[in-house]
């Protein structure tokens, strides 16, 4: 898959990542991609191109999976000239990575969108989430704490998640801890 091919994807995909859930927005879509190569490095046992297809279609799959939507994604990337087979393989994908990936692809990207969900960056989305949700601070810890504690698939996302949870679990104790400090009847 060439570049223009894979620039035609992102743009087919942009409108179905912004707004649909109030939480996805575009830019995920280039960071799961990133992560998702970060993490194959210069494995050789990976199809490129189906690994970029779940990266970029991931957080879709309820959308590309209802009647009409399905059909018109396969009709899509067929014009781009993706094979048959990595289109069904990306349907299959799309289906298990998050619960249960079964080939290295799915396990990358199950990494790529956890880590996504890990470290700085996630605490600034488990807070958001937290304050839509109108959680208080100490669910909002427990929720952190949650976050940290996913488990990854590939040595690669392990190695690149380590950092990721003691920033998480850090942040989620001093901000208990701060609750605490000052709580009425102390």
């Amino acid at each position: 898959m060439d570049e223009q091919a894979r620039r035609s994807i992102e743009d087919y995909v942009r409108p179905l990542a912004v707004g649909l859930d109030g939480v996805t927005n575009f830019g995920d879509i280039p960071r799961i991609a990133a992560a998702s190569a970060r993490i194959a490095g210069g494995r050789e046992d990976i199809d490129r191109d189906l690994l970029f297809l779940l990266a970029v279609f991931s957080g879709q799959e309820k959308w590309v999976s209802r009647m009409g939507h399905r059909s018109r994604t396969e009709l899509f990337l067929g014009s781009l000239g993706i094979p048959r087979k990595t289109i069904r393989a990306l349907f299959r994908g799309l289906e298990r990575f998050d619960g249960g990936p079964v080939t290295p692809e799915e396990e990358i990207v199950h990494d790529a969108v956890r880590l996504d969900e890990m470290g700085a960056y996630g605490i600034a989305r488990q807070l958001a989430d937290g304050y839509r949700e109108r959680m208080d601070l100490p669910e909002m810890a427990a929720a952190i704490e949650e976050a940290a504690g996913v488990s990854l698939r590939t040595p690669a996302g392990k190695a690149l998640a380590e950092d990721r949870r003691r920033t998480m679990l850090a942040f989620a104790a001093k901000l208990k801890e701060e609750h605490e400090e000052f709580r009425a009847g102390r």
